[in-house]
């Protein structure tokens, strides 16, 4: 086969392009030699051509031109081509990556964690995070309340300087004291007696009933009320110093009854008789707590001896609440709890000291160790009422 020279023939051939004869292995020739084109000695040049030798050198042969197209298309050698190819994957990759970790980064900061793909889409258990910071204490803590939300109940107390102040006392009525008498009779004439109240000289007081009758054939009770009842109502407790007479006595009874520890009975305004009935087999009007007869009672309590005489200065700081009721004379008799009412600023409103008030007012209770009253309670002042 003979060789093609650069020039030969007339052809145009794209310098470094050059068609050359198949390699020595292929054809059993020496290489091909190219005179270089300036004389000088010819030099053998490597052949660059892919694919199968003999038939890429068959194609050059046959057609030039076909030939330098195809060199053409491989003008870029195969392990330069891979490389690109590589450094361009690998770039793709750098930039996932990076794009992977910025994302996780924000998530972190966020408190989420990112979602791979392809990863399960079941939401994940919660991470909980433990905090081992110490909180740094305000500089300026909050004042606390005087009072808590939720009061804790304690007995009131005396200050010490009460220990200098006498004793509050109120001197019992005289035992034998007659309190109260009068007569009683139902609208019908079934019942008559006469009572009285005598004061046991120890703050108790007792019912004394004589001449008393009752044609009824149910049994009654003699009792004292604060609130007036009518003839005809029902009464759904015994009253105080309640007395008991059997059914249809005929001849005059004397009985008694007391009324306990009750220093001052004269708050009870009515005598009621009521039935005490309790068969079911009875009109109606005479059933179980039906009042049968009223009348109103005329109390002469004589005043008792005392060292505590409330007067009332004005509404102050801490003992700014309202007087509820004076007694005939003008001095104060109930007062009217305020709030944040302290017991003793209130007993210095009222010129007393902290155990006469807590004397006219056994088991005040209070909420702190300052002493603060509960809102609303009613204190009693008047030690004729106590």
């Amino acid at each position: 086969m003979a060789r093609h020279a650069p020039g030969a023939g007339g052809d145009d051939v794209t310098p470094g392009h050059e068609p050359f004869a198949p390699r020595a292995s292929d054809t059993g020739d020496a290489p091909a030699a190219e005179v270089a084109p300036d004389g000088t000695e010819p030099r053998l040049v490597a052949w660059s051509h892919r694919g199968a030798a003999g038939t890429a050198g068959a194609a050059a042969s046959a057609d030039p031109a076909s030939a330098t197209e195809a060199d053409e298309a491989d003008d870029e050698p195969a392990p330069r081509s891979g490389r690109r190819r590589l450094a361009i994957v690998g770039g793709v990759v750098a930039a996932t990556a990076l794009v992977s970790v910025v994302v996780s980064a924000v998530l972190f900061t966020s408190g989420s964690a990112p979602l791979a793909a392809g990863a399960p889409t079941e939401s994940a258990s919660p991470t909980t995070v433990t905090r081992t910071s110490t909180p740094t204490p305000s500089a300026t803590p909050s004042p606390t309340p005087t009072a808590p939300a939720t009061p804790s109940p304690r007995a009131a107390t005396p200050p010490p300087q009460d220990a200098a102040v006498p004793a509050p006392f109120i001197t019992p009525v005289a035992a034998g004291t007659v309190v109260a008498e009068g007569d009683l009779a139902s609208p019908k004439g079934s019942i008559h007696l006469h009572y009285r109240v005598v004061a046991g000289g120890d703050d108790t007081y007792a019912t004394e009933l004589t001449d008393a009758t009752s044609s009824l054939p149910v049994p009654v009770g003699v009792a004292f009320y604060q609130v007036a009842p009518s003839v005809g109502d029902g009464v759904t407790y015994g009253g105080d110093g309640g007395v008991e007479l059997g059914a249809s006595v005929t001849t005059p009874t004397a009985a008694s009854g007391s009324f306990g520890s009750i220093s001052q009975p004269s708050y009870l305004s009515t005598l009621v008789v009521h039935s005490t009935s309790t068969s079911s087999d009875v009109p109606v009007e005479i059933s179980a707590g039906k009042v049968l007869a009223v009348a109103p009672v005329a109390w002469s309590v004589p005043p008792r001896q005392t060292n505590i005489v409330p007067v009332d200065s004005g509404a102050v700081a801490f003992a700014s609440g309202a007087l509820e009721a004076t007694t005939a004379s003008g001095a104060p008799k109930r007062y009217t709890v305020a709030p944040d009412d302290l017991i003793d600023v209130v007993a210095q409103r009222f010129g007393i000291s902290v155990s006469a008030l807590l004397y006219m007012n056994q088991g005040l209770q209070v909420i702190d160790d300052a002493q603060h009253l509960f809102e609303g309670t009613t204190l009693v002042l008047d030690p004729d009422s106590v």
